[in-house]
């Protein structure tokens, strides 16, 4: 009689831990879900921001050659602003890094 009384116990526990590893299951689950969207929306801003840089980059270029084409002081000044150096020779935007940082500097000896 005792041996069928911890056999009930030790079922009726296991079935209680079960209980709850279920409920936690559908709670993680969940949690995960919601998850997993916030990366797919994430991701595909990631994917939207590729093509913007191409944009980006195309009216860079534009704007560095009318720049150089119209011989514009104000166009020439706005791109440094933002970091974009114009290589006077070919008219192509360079990125201010690859300038040494003073993209907006004068050359030695000149006065802007």
């Amino acid at each position: 009689m005792q041996a069928q009384a911890w056999g009930y116990r030790i079922v009726l526990a296991l079935s209680g831990i079960t209980l709850v590893l279920v409920v936690v299951y559908l709670v993680v689950t969940e949690q995960n879900r919601s998850v997993q969207a916030e990366v797919n929306q994430r991701q595909q801003f990631i994917n939207q921001s590729v093509g913007f840089s191409r944009v980006n980059d195309a009216l860079a270029r534009a704007v560095a050659a009318v720049a150089v084409n119209a011989n514009d002081a104000k166009l020439r000044d706005l791109l440094t602003s933002n970091g974009i150096a114009i290589n006077p020779k070919t008219g192509a935007p360079m990125p201010a890094a690859a300038t040494g940082g003073n993209a907006g500097a004068a050359p030695a000896g000149k006065a802007p």
